[in-house]
Order: C-alpha cells, then structure tokens, then sequence
C-alpha cells in the first residue's frame, strides 16, 4: 500500500511557461532505514515546497517495500538544481546514498506539472 502525499504549489505555482518535471524512486536497502528516510523524505518535501522556482511537490511513499517516489516541477533547471544543491536536501541524500538498494530519476519538460500515472511509466515502474 503507498500512501501520496496531496500535490502542493511552490512559490511559482502560477508559472505560464513549459515547466521541468522530476521523477525519481528510491529504493532503501533495508526496512529498518524506512522510518528515518521518510522523516527526511517529509524535510525535502518541505523544503521543495517553499524554494523559488518550484511550481509545486509531492511524495508517495510504500513503506513495506523500501520505496519512495518524487514527482516535482520546476520553472527550469537551474531552480531545480539550485533545490537539489541546498540543504538540507543535499545533506540528507549524502546521508542516505549507502542505504539506497537503487534509485532512478528521470526528467522532462511539459506544458504543466505531470500526474503520478506519467511519472510511474517514465520510471518504468510495473
């Protein structure tokens, strides 16, 4: 069972333009590294949620499986790796990349911010 968080606007929420869209998946190598990560899966998020240039975020999370999935647009590019060079996000995943099992992103530019339906076949997720 995942649980997903509502799909909350940044502070560009009302960007016009074609937007950066990120997906990722995160898989942890074990379940007693679950409850952490999403502690801090929840710090990014807010983070995300607040950074200039994010039109908005969300997580899902299924916590009996290990794995964690982003879904986030971003006015361009340099807003999102602005985002992903800040902390604490860059921090936390620093802290994180030896307990990972895998992770896979994949990043696009659409007209407007993508549904989880989109994000899970770009991650090839089954």
């Amino acid at each position: 069972m995942a649980i997903t968080t509502p799909w909350v606007p940044g502070p560009d929420a009302n960007h016009e333009q074609p937007v950066k869209v990120m997906a990722s998946r995160f898989e942890l190598r074990s379940i007693l590294h679950v409850p952490g990560f999403l502690v801090q899966a929840m710090r990014i998020l807010l983070q995300a949620r607040r950074s200039p240039g994010a039109v908005g975020a969300t997580l899902k999370a299924a916590p009996l499986r290990r794995t964690f999935w982003t879904l986030s647009a971003w006015t361009s590019d340099e807003a999102l790796s602005t985002f992903a060079r800040s902390q604490p996000h860059r921090g936390i995943i620093g802290a994180y990349r030896t307990r990972m099992a895998g992770s896979t992103f994949e990043f696009w530019t659409a007209d407007g911010p993508a549904g989880w339906d989109e994000a899970h076949t770009r991650l090839k997720d089954v």
